[in-house]
């Protein structure tokens, strides 16, 4: 009897590790950074983008330094089953601009000084190798 419950118990505590740390994620695109600058990219699920959403948001360790490459994905997301009009957005800013009016308390201007580029990816569309996409 006892046996039986200490292996219940070693059962029950592996599934509950595995469920939390297998929380996967489906990766949509891999961005080189080919500037000469760190670059910080935000996911989106809508098209709109403001000062105060880019000043409220916080990159920790989700910047790509110079001449590397990162891989961007979407948590517990099955792509092929996703409908034409599920998209993702990715916007690219300068790092150092974003860390500068963040650091300042200047909600306004973040955009218009640090926006690099706006990527578009439709979800279903996503195929293996994944794109590379590259911001000059």
């Amino acid at each position: 009897m006892k046996l039986k419950l200490i292996k219940l118990f070693i059962i029950i505590i592996i599934v509950f590790l595995s469920s939390c740390v297998l929380d996967w994620q489906a990766n949509i695109a891999i961005i080189k950074n080919n500037t000469s600058s760190r670059l910080v990219v935000a996911k989106q699920p809508n098209q709109i983008m403001t000062d105060s959403i880019l000043y409220n948001m916080r990159f920790s360790k989700s910047w790509i330094d110079v001449s590397k490459f990162q891989t961007l994905s979407i948590p517990n997301t099955v792509l092929s089953s996703k409908s034409d009009s599920d998209k993702a957005y990715l916007y690219v800013f300068n790092c150092d601009s974003v860390n500068k009016y963040q650091t300042l308390k200047k909600m306004g201007g973040i955009l218009q000084h640090s926006f690099i580029k706006k990527i578009e990816i439709q979800l279903n569309k996503v195929k293996l190798p994944l794109d590379t996409i590259y911001v000059k």
